[in-house]
């Protein structure tokens, strides 16, 4: 690369192709699912220092009220540590960020939007890609549904990264 503003450009369209073209990738419904959980818009903010919000809504598909837990789980998909990994800072905030979302109760036909806040760890491994999973579990079941966000840390020591 010539330049650094090159880079940081061809860094930011790397970024956006690899989202574009996984997607978020989430349960499939069935006729007896209580409720269902997808991500709305990504956050194509291509400076890591800056958190990322990536929009999600959950909406209650029963006929009844709803206490629905929501939790995360982050994933290094090219060879780090799957069980404990660091690179990735998540959390889940209520849409206008007020508020740090652990559960969440919906009366019936209800949905709420809120946001996954992602920052990427100051010691992350560079060129790492990684999984964030959403999961959104009704208390004492197994019934869950979960949507993954990918997130990709560039070396910038890398040309086309």
């Amino acid at each position: 690369m010539k330049n650094k503003s090159t880079h940081i450009f061809f860094t930011f369209l790397l970024s956006c192709c690899f989202l574009l073209l996984t997607n978020a990738q989430q349960n499939n419904n069935s006729k007896n699912d209580l409720f269902q959980l997808e991500v709305i818009e990504y956050s194509f903010e291509s400076d890591l220092k800056k958190p990322r919000y990536h929009i999600l809504s959950l909406k209650n598909i029963s006929t009844k009220e709803l206490t629905i837990n929501l939790s995360t789980i982050v994933e290094e998909t090219n060879g780090g540590d799957k069980k404990n990994n660091q690179n990735l800072i998540v959390e889940l905030l209520s849409d206008d960020l007020n508020k740090t979302l652990n559960s969440v109760t919906l009366s019936s036909e209800r949905s709420i939007k809120f946001k996954a806040k992602i920052i990427s760890h100051p010691n992350a491994r560079l060129g790492s890609m990684n999984i964030c999973k959403v999961i959104a579990q009704l208390p004492n079941s197994d019934d869950k549904k979960i949507v993954k966000i990918n997130e990709h840390i560039p070396d910038p020591f890398i040309k086309g990264q």
